[in-house]
């Protein structure tokens, strides 16, 4: 089972470096069908993968406001936790990057301790992630990210590794966040 919603139109936007267009697009998708969490992940995801990679020269930023792609991080960030809190695949790929990165997931102010608030989004990321594979104890995407985020590196490699024959399968597309999940899970630490 693929683990992203298959768009070629998104994956022609990335390519050609519009990547407002795709935010659109995603956006547009998921509000049409708002309770889709397949949707909401792919827009998700988007969001996490275009702030994530801002400052690397990976991702043209013309036509793209960071506060637009952040808030709307936030708007589907929100709706997910509060609608589709027991949505393994949700969980999973919100949590895993919510761990990676919690402070694209709060407002970054005077008015808020950051300190605190990257602990608690880090946490909330964590937890998440460790929920998913509770939900689905099969979800080997679930499984290696949970144990790399939680236990050694002898077992996430072995997560890894049995994931490996499947990642294509998994993620068969070449939109930026599905090459970014073969890579990330298809390399072996040392």
């Amino acid at each position: 089972m693929r683990y992203f919603n298959d768009y070629e139109l998104l994956s022609n936007l990335e390519k050609q470096g519009k990547w407002e267009s795709a935010r659109e697009l995603l956006y547009d998708d998921w509000i049409a069908d708002i309770n889709n969490g397949e949707r909401l992940v792919r827009l998700i995801s988007e969001c996490w993968y275009i702030l994530s990679e801002w400052d690397t020269g990976l991702i043209s930023d013309t036509g793209l406001s960071f506060q637009v792609v952040q808030n709307t991080l936030f708007e589907s960030v929100e709706f997910g936790i509060t609608n589709l809190s027991s949505d393994s695949r949700f969980l999973c790929i919100t949590g895993y990057m919510i761990s990676l990165f919690p402070y694209l997931f709060y407002v970054n102010d005077s008015n808020h301790n950051t300190d605190v608030l990257y602990v608690e989004w880090e946490q909330r990321g964590s937890d998440m992630l460790q929920k998913a594979y509770q939900i689905n104890p099969n979800d080997k995407v679930a499984e290696a990210l949970n144990l790399g985020k939680s236990i050694g590196l002898a077992k996430y490699n072995e997560a890894k590794k049995a994931l490996k024959p499947d990642l294509q399968h998994l993620f068969p597309g070449d939109t930026a966040i599905e090459m970014y999940f073969k890579d990330i899970l298809g390399t072996v630490l040392e």
